[in-house]
């Protein structure tokens, strides 16, 4: 029944089902559709989902369709992606979400609202010891070497680091929250977030699944699982108190769980490795798209190689025309370059694959405020650019190869466009007004200073291989120092 209580025909569930871009993994979503149906005791039940496989073969999709399914069976749910670096950020992301849904986390939130406050007002602190806004917490003390040696460009010189020597650093970082904070239990928040604010959680959301089913979403397992695993089996174990068996959890990345690590939870998991569509599948997207051009269709499944998201990516521009299968040599990107008959959409489609996220603002930056409406909202429609928490972006398998054809294509253009974005985010910072004091402790002028050092490395970082080296050293240290407000 729809909610004016008249029911649908025939005719709407075709188009419906036409309109629909998801074709294929029906094995996943059945079995994932019919374990929701299954009471919690029963033994065919799973809690726990990974779905993996090589990027661009359709991850988040699926994650999607599970979420659409979950929403159509009344159950809540939350997602989160790599927009989150810490375990507090994601407890907070995951807060905010089932919120907005009308279940508040109580508890938990009174006290992540206390662990905030007190970490901005101790790393703005002119007398914090010098690398603490970088390590406070025990999270970040835990794991502050081994992230260091990471870093691409600069990990030769944290190989060197005496392990011994950076725990007595965390001592005088203790020492130093003792004293500013006279409240023993906020000490221990600060120091020990996820050890007090993880069992809260778990009580709030014990209590919405009461009444609920709730499923959370880990997306780009890739790269938060270096600091989600091993805190997802804590909670599985129960060590940080008992979870409610009305919730499921489902982690999409490109590797697979570790069957090491998670062998004591395989009686929860289904595994979902994912690969590219089959030919048929491939096909069936292409018909629903309205591609039936046997000779269109050929060329994008060669040039496809029948991962979904370049096919669909392909298929986006609808191209009918056999005259337009030529030179079979090109590139997927190359080739939906080609297929847009609109110059305007095709130049947009390069230049925004440049700026870290996309907005509105951003595209009227790019191609002035006339066109920015209609651009953004067709760039939105496009296969490979996905919502995420912290706005739109592209995914990596197209913005890799679109960067490539801007750099390659027009280096005075990827040079100009970086210019005017770092003037532009600068120019955002300074219309903040803000007093030296405030600006650390302002999310907004945290983000535009990424955005502005995002923007000038890369004005300046012209050589392919160093630029992504250094891009990822730059990323890494801001996670780090917590540029980036939670």
């Amino acid at each position: 029944m729809n909610p004016q209580n008249k029911p649908k025909s025939l005719q709407d569930i075709l188009k419906q089902r036409q309109q629909s871009g998801f074709v294929g993994r029906e094995d996943q979503v059945n079995q994932f559709r019919q374990n929701l149906a299954l009471l919690p005791e029963d033994d065919r039940r799973r809690f726990l989902y990974n779905v993996w496989g090589q990027g661009g073969v359709g991850k988040s999709t699926l994650l999607r369709q599970f979420r659409k399914i979950a929403d159509e069976a009344k159950i809540i749910s939350a997602y989160i992606d790599e927009a989150e670096k810490t375990i507090p950020e994601v407890m907070g992301r995951l807060a905010e979400e089932l919120e907005r849904q009308g279940h508040k986390l109580t508890h938990f939130t009174e006290r992540y609202k206390v662990y905030r406050q007190k970490r901005q007002e101790l790393e703005t602190d002119p007398e914090a010891p010098q690398g603490f806004s970088a390590f406070v917490g025990k999270t970040m003390v835990k794991t502050g070497v081994r992230l260091a040696r990471r870093v691409p460009v600069g990990g030769a010189v944290f190989d060197f680091v005496d392990e011994d020597a950076f725990a007595t650093q965390a001592g005088e970082w203790a020492s130093y929250v003792a004293k500013k904070i006279t409240n023993k239990d906020e000490v221990r928040l600060v120091q020990e977030p996820e050890e007090v604010l993880t069992p809260l959680f778990l009580q709030d959301i014990f209590k919405i699944a009461k009444e609920t089913g709730v499923v959370l979403f880990f997306d780009t397992y890739e790269r938060t699982g270096e600091f989600l695993d091993n805190w997802l089996r804590e909670i599985l174990e129960g060590r940080h108190g008992e979870v409610s068996l009305n919730i499921l959890i489902t982690i999409a990345g490109r590797d697979e769980l570790d069957k090491n690590h998670w062998a004591p939870y395989e009686g929860l998991i289904v595994r979902f490795p994912l690969e590219q569509f089959t030919e048929e599948e491939a096909q069936q997207y292409l018909t629903r798209k309205g591609i039936t051009d046997s000779r269109v269709v050929e060329v994008i499944l060669h040039l496809s190689g029948n991962l979904p998201l370049l096919v669909g990516m392909l298929a986006d521009t609808h191209p009918n025309d056999p005259n337009q299968v030529i030179e079979p040599s090109s590139s997927a990107v190359e080739r939906f370059l080609k297929w847009i008959d609109d110059p305007k959409r095709r130049q947009v489609a390069l230049d925004a694959a440049i700026p870290r996220c996309l907005n509105r603002d951003v595209i009227a930056k790019l191609r002035g405020e006339e066109e920015a409406d209609e651009l953004f909202t067709w760039l939105k429609e496009t296969s490979f650019v996905n919502e995420r928490t912290d706005g739109w972006a592209y995914h990596d398998v197209v913005k890799t190869q679109m960067l490539r054809h801007k750099r390659l294509s027009s280096p005075q253009g990827w040079a100009d466009i970086h210019g005017k974005l770092a003037e532009y985010y600068g120019n955002l910072r300074n219309d903040l007004q803000l007093e030296e004091e405030e600006k650390q402790r302002d999310p907004s002028w945290q983000s535009h200073t990424l955005n502005v050092l995002y923007h000038n490395l890369e004005d300046v970082l012209k050589v392919e291989g160093y630029c992504k080296k250094a891009h990822k050293a730059y990323a890494e240290i801001c996670r780090n120092q917590h540029l980036v407000s939670e």
